[in-house]
């Protein structure tokens, strides 16, 4: 489930501060240390032939805010500073939201020799003459000591995590400028979605958020109940429902995983949600599950599960950074169908969103040369429009 991609917005000045989050949202200590790096450590040497010579790459471990209850909690992630001499109003920055990995601590990018193939995506963004922070999300990776575990797919954790990586890369390298997009695709893109909804209450101290680039982005998972309950799961959705269903159980104490899946799903779960092992015997044992391995207990176990997946549905709220959202026609895991419903509510909040569905393509896609283009007039200042 893994892919690249990254985002961008309208141009708003660099004094532009937005205010802080309701009462309510985050906790008084949360607020005062959201950001702050604890701990700072030089790279893996597997990473360094992986990007461009002369870059500066340093993990680091930050504080940020569970967006379940709003507790302070402990996020690793990773800052790339690229070679040469900086831009006068300093290195633009791409806050890179990684896509489905697993929910075990053993998932995490920043341990990983090759960040699960996201390196990839950091080069490429390097080269072009950016800055990169990536996080991990709350609740994967050993180095942050976390108790909390990974909600995933909550979209306001996520938000909280990449803004507050933002804040952390700005602290440790002066040279990073105020200016700065979210990119993230499948899960990533959703985070990077999330993350210019909440910018206007969270963001202040945090730069300036110029826009968003969500490829594929998984904005409504509550379909995957329905479609578990008729049995026509694709494969690929099928190996992405018990990260789903035990990704929102991690959250919401009322889910009961064992109501949801069955068989092979219930036998093989903690192997489906981890990062260790391989994992080529288990996709096809569950690429040839029979369907009740995925059928809930009862009805009201449904409609349960449905109404816990439908508080993490984006767009929650109107915002003011643009986005680029990117998705194919061909897409195994968000049908084209949900994915064109979701982005026509995104208009109708008013968002400034610019849709380009890309023929052919699948989940993991190329979102072609307009996402280079669209990220780097965000940066330089210029006016977005959408296409609602």
């Amino acid at each position: 489930m893994t892919c690249v991609i990254s985002a961008c917005s309208a141009s708003q000045p660099d004094s532009a501060e937005p205010g802080s989050s309701p009462a309510g949202i985050v906790s008084a200590e949360a607020k005062q240390s959201r950001g702050l790096v604890a701990r700072s450590e030089d790279a893996p040497e597997a990473w360094t032939a992986r990007v461009p010579d002369g870059t500066r790459i340093t993990r680091i471990t930050y504080h940020s805010t569970s967006g379940v209850d709003g507790s302070p909690t402990s996020v690793t992630g990773a800052v790339f500073v690229p070679d040469g001499d900086r831009p006068s109003a300093g290195w633009p920055l791409i806050a890179y939201a990684h896509g489905t990995t697993g929910i075990t601590r053993d998932c995490a990018p920043s341990d990983n020799p090759t960040m699960f193939g996201d390196l990839a995506a950091v080069r490429g963004f390097l080269r072009d003459g950016y800055a990169v922070v990536t996080t991990d999300y709350q609740g994967l990776g050993v180095r942050a000591n976390e108790p909390a575990p990974h909600p995933y797919l909550e979209p306001r954790t996520a938000a909280f995590n990449i803004i507050d990586s933002v804040r952390a890369a700005r602290s440790i390298e002066p040279t990073i400028g105020s200016r700065w997009v979210a990119v993230g695709a499948s899960q990533g893109g959703a985070a990077a979605w999330s993350a210019a909804e909440e910018y206007s209450t969270y963001g202040s101290g945090g730069g300036v958020l110029v826009g968003a680039v969500a490829a594929a982005p998984l904005l409504d998972p509550a379909f995957l109940v329905e479609r578990a309950q008729q049995g026509s799961l694709t494969i690929a959705q099928r190996y992405l429902y018990p990260l789903v269903v035990e990704g929102v159980a991690k959250s919401d104490p009322h889910i009961r995983p064992l109501d949801h899946l069955h068989g092979v799903a219930a036998a093989s779960s903690a192997r489906l949600v981890s990062c260790s092992g391989n994992k080529g015997a288990l996709s096809r044992a569950m690429s040839t599950a029979d369907a009740s391995s995925f059928v809930s207990v009862s009805p009201q176990a449904a409609s349960q599960l449905t109404t816990a997946l439908q508080r993490f549905t984006l767009p929650r709220t109107a915002t003011d950074v643009p986005i680029l959202a990117v998705y194919g026609s061909d897409d195994d895991v968000i049908p084209v169908d949900v994915m064109e419903v979701t982005l026509g509510r995104a208009c109708a909040l008013g968002d400034r969103v610019l849709r380009v569905r890309r023929e052919g393509q699948g989940h993991s896609l190329d979102p072609g040369a307009i996402m280079g283009t669209w990220m780097r007039d965000r940066i330089d200042g210029h006016s977005a429009t959408g296409d609602c």
